[in-house]
C-alpha cells in the first residue's frame, strides 16, 4: 500500500480488526438447513430474491450454498453465504431497514472532511452519546441519547434531524452521513475555544517537523525528511485545520464583530499606554519611560505572533550565508 494512500480519516475504525476476527471464529454453517428459503441479494443495493437451499459447503470462513431459484424456473446457483441475508419469512423487515440505510446514503464525505469529523467526534462527543458507523452507510452517525447530544450542540437534536436524513433503529437515530457533517459543524461552533487550541497544538507540531523531520508515520524505525513532512502538511494537515477553523466562525459575522471590538480595545489601551509614558517622562523618571516606550514597541503581538505559521523547509542554495572574520594570532 503507497504511503500516499493512508490519508487521515479515511483509515479502518479501531476494533474493526478485532471485530471481523470474532466474526470469523463465531461462523456457523449449521444455520443453513437444506429445504429453508432465504432472500438472495446479488448486491447489497439489488432486490431480495426468494432461494430455497438445497447443499451446503462449509470453508473456514464462509460456506458455499446451493440454492435453487423457485420463482426464476427453478434455477440451481451456488452462491457464498454472505449473499444470504436473512430467512425469507423476515424479508419484509430486512427490505425495509435496507431501503432506510439506501435513503440515508446521500453523501460521500472526502478525506478531509473525515478526518475533520473524526477530530471533533473525538474531542466533543463521547461514545455513549453518538458514535460513527461505518457499514453498511460509511460516516453516518448513531445518535445513542439525544438528551446528552443537545446539551453538547447547544442546539436541539431535531432541527438537526430536519436538516438531514435520519431513521430509526434499535441502536437508536441513524442520521445520514450529510448529517454527520452537520452535527460536527455545531458541535465546533457551540465549543470552537476546544477545536481552535487542538488546531494550534497541531499547526505547532507540524512546523517543527517540518524544520526538523519527525518519526515516519507509514515507515517504522525510519525519519521522514522536513521536505516530506512539508508535503504532508500541505496535502492533508492545512486543508483539515482550515475546515476546522471555518465550522469554528472563523469567518462568520460575529467572529468578525468580536475582531473589530477587539481591535477597538486594544487601540484605546495603546493610546492610554502612551499618555501614561508621557506622564512618567514629565514626572522625571525619563530612563524608565524610555524603557517602557521600547518594550511597549518591540513587544507588539502581531496577526504573525498570534498562531504558529508552518514554513516550508529551505533549500540549502536558499540558506542565508554570514561571513564571519577570522582572527588569527599573530606569530612572532
Amino acid at each position: 500500500m503507497s504511503e500516499w494512500s493512508c490519508i487521515p480519516g479515511v483509515t479502518r475504525p479501531p476494533g474493526s480488526v478485532g471485530i471481523r476476527r470474532a466474526v470469523q471464529v463465531a461462523f456457523d454453517a449449521s444455520q443453513y438447513v437444506v429445504g429453508d428459503e432465504w432472500a438472495y441479494r446479488l448486491r447489497d443495493t439489488a432486490p431480495s430474491e426468494r432461494v430455497r437451499i438445497k447443499a451446503v459447503t462449509p470453508k473456514k470462513t464462509t460456506a458455499s450454498v446451493e440454492v435453487e431459484f423457485p420463482d426464476d424456473g427453478h434455477r440451481v446457483q451456488t452462491v457464498p453465504s454472505t449473499r444470504l441475508k436473512t430467512r425469507w419469512a423476515d424479508v419484509e423487515t430486512y427490505d425495509a431497514k435496507q431501503a432506510a440505510w439506501q435513503r440515508i446514503a446521500d453523501f460521500e464525505l472526502d478525506s478531509v472532511e473525515q478526518s475533520a469529523v473524526s477530530t471533533v467526534y473525538s474531542a466533543l462527543i463521547p461514545e455513549e452519546v453518538a458514535e460513527l458507523d461505518w457499514r453498511p452507510v460509511e460516516n453516518a452517525t448513531i445518535i445513542k441519547d439525544r438528551t446528552a447530544l443537545t446539551e453538547i450542540l447547544q442546539v436541539p437534536v431535531d432541527e438537526i434531524l430536519a436538516r438531514a436524513q435520519s431513521f430509526t433503529s434499535d441502536d437508536g437515530t441513524i442520521v445520514s452521513p450529510a448529517g454527520t457533517v452537520l452535527i460536527a459543524e455545531v458541535a465546533c461552533r457551540a465549543h470552537s475555544h476546544t477545536i481552535l487550541e487542538h488546531v494550534i497544538e497541531e499547526e505547532a507540531e507540524a512546523r517543527h517537523k517540518c524544520k526538523h523531520g519527525g518519526p515516519h508515520p507509514f515507515r517504522k524505525g525510519e525519519e521522514s525528511s522536513p521536505e516530506w513532512e512539508y508535503q504532508w502538511y500541505r496535502k492533508y494537515v492545512r486543508p483539515e485545520h482550515e475546515l476546522l477553523r471555518q465550522w469554528c466562525g472563523h469567518r462568520a459575522v460575529a467572529a468578525h464583530e468580536r475582531l473589530t471590538a477587539a481591535e477597538a480595545e486594544n487601540h484605546r489601551l495603546d493610546l492610554l499606554v502612551v499618555q501614561l509614558i508621557k506622564a512618567l517622562d514629565l514626572a522625571g523618571e525619563t530612563a524608565h519611560a524610555e524603557q517602557f516606550a521600547e518594550e511597549h514597541e518591540r513587544e507588539r503581538i502581531t496577526p504573525y505572533l498570534a498562531r504558529p505559521v508552518v514554513d516550508r523547509p529551505l533549500h540549502w542554495s536558499e540558506m542565508p550565508v554570514r561571513e564571519v572574520p577570522v582572527y588569527r594570532r599573530r606569530q612572532w
